[in-house]
């Protein structure tokens, strides 16, 4: 069964490969999900479900420079979800707002 994913929200950022934060909902499910990351590399443009910073011990995690590590809440059974549902994030962000992403 294919879901239909709208934006009811964008937050521009821009800080390394991250350009923003999206509110999406798919309606099918009834359901909202807020701050999806939308990132952009080069000819590369991919969703991010949210996550938060992995604390063990009491203590937030980071890698060797000192950059906060983070764990998902939400995972894709497979690339090729997980592919889609990227491309669907931004063609809704798109169409919700297209000149916040164009201009990016």
């Amino acid at each position: 069964m294919k879901h239909s994913i709208d934006s009811i929200g964008f937050k521009p950022i821009r800080k390394d490969t991250l350009v923003g934060f999206a509110d999406i909902v798919i309606r099918e499910l009834k359901l909202t999900i807020h701050d999806v990351g939308l990132h952009e590399k080069g000819s590369s443009r991919w969703a991010s479900p949210p996550s938060r910073p992995w604390v063990k011990d009491g203590q937030v995690v980071t890698d060797d420079a000192g950059k906060t590590q983070y764990v998902q809440i939400i995972e894709f059974a497979d690339r090729g979800t997980r592919d889609a549902f990227s491309q669907t994030v931004w063609r809704a962000v798109e169409k919700f707002d297209p000149d916040a992403v164009s201009s990016l």
